[in-house]
């Protein structure tokens, strides 16, 4: 979303940076988001691991090259509710970096 650093990590505990083949979610946008269990039956996941901090492992295939553009829109929509509002902008420095160009603040559902 081209978020300035360190907005980005003043709100890390209320919204994930961002999320990839394998996110750590920070416990407390894992109780956001209905704890381990939920996230598990979501379907978003391949495995979820819970840290001894209360924070949440999420791998969304069991490989990277299954990372497919649709695991990464199911990942969008089970992490919604804890990314930042706002659709995120192509960054010409990253041309690599795949995202689902939705405004992920039309799916919190106000649990923020």
């Amino acid at each position: 979303m081209k978020r300035k650093i360190r907005k980005s990590v003043a709100e890390a505990r209320q919204f994930l940076r961002g999320y990839a083949w394998v996110t750590v979610c920070p416990a407390e946008l894992t109780d956001v988001l209905g704890g381990a269990d939920a996230l598990k039956k979501s379907g978003a996941f391949h495995r979820v691991a819970s840290l001894a901090s209360g924070g949440t492992v999420l791998q969304v295939t069991e490989t990277i090259a299954a990372f497919s553009d649709e695991a990464m829109h199911k990942t969008f929509h089970a992490l919604a509710p804890v990314l930042p509002p706002g659709v995120p902008r192509f960054n010409p420095a990253a041309p690599y970096v795949r995202f689902v160009p939705e405004d992920a603040g039309q799916f919190a559902d106000g649990r923020r």
